[in-house]
């Protein structure tokens, strides 16, 4: 009888403890999935997430810039890459207390500071190329995001950008962001060629905590 009792209370005391880290697992599970649908819903507001018609690739070492558009098989891949580098880098913050830490600031004092501008030239309401700038800003190692259409900035609260003469949003249709060769990195900046009505294009700079090597290797590897 004794025995049979002992038994019992062994039995009872597994039954306890599997049932207790049933509970800790779903737990677990739980939270999990509470933190990817705030990830979602996270990318949703940061637009950070963009998918341009065509992307441009510089990296030291390479004598070409690497080129595609949107329906390209490497296009494809590449934009693959770069949002789970910013997925899993917004995910990672969430547990460093730094999830709306991204600063947005204008680069030079305004439109007509030449020093500090961002294409090249600019006629008609169109810019071309890079100017020594932006160049010196970005480094050997960056990309280019090229759209057709008109963009507009957001704060990480979700809210537009306005332009720095007036109430209006501003808008864009050329970024351009650093990829480190650097695995150990946790820092990208973009660089956005911003018009702001009527004004001679402006530079904004936005700088996120997130680690952009496999984007890197992902160009070396081209």
């Amino acid at each position: 009888m004794a025995d049979t009792v002992k038994v019992q209370s062994i039995d009872d005391q597994y039954m306890a403890k599997m049932k207790k880290k049933r509970i800790i697992t779903n737990s677990i599970i739980l939270s999990l999935c509470l933190i990817l649908a705030f990830v979602i819903i996270l990318l949703a507001c940061l637009r950070i997430d963009l998918n341009p018609e065509y992307v441009d690739i510089t990296v030291d070492g390479k004598t070409d810039v690497i080129s595609f558009s949107k329906g390209d098989e490497r296009y494809d891949e590449f934009m693959a890459i770069y949002n789970s580098a910013l997925s899993t880098s917004i995910l990672s913050s969430i547990f460093t207390g730094n999830v709306y830490g991204y600063n947005i600031e204008y680069v030079g004092t305004g439109a007509s500071d030449t020093s500090e501008r961002f294409y090249e030239s600019y006629s008609n309401g169109s810019g071309y190329g890079i100017s020594s700038a932006l160049s010196s800003r970005l480094g050997s190692n960056y990309v280019h995001f090229r759209f057709t259409e008109d963009q507009s900035i957001y704060h990480s609260n979700g809210t537009v950008l306005d332009g720095r003469y007036s109430d209006n949003a501003i808008f864009y249709k050329d970024v351009y962001f650093t990829i480190s060769s650097d695995e150990n990195s946790t820092e990208v900046t973009y660089y956005f060629g911003v018009m702001d009505y009527g004004n001679y294009p402006t530079m904004v700079k936005i700088t996120v905590e997130a680690q952009s090597y496999s984007l890197y290797d992902y160009a070396m590897e081209l």
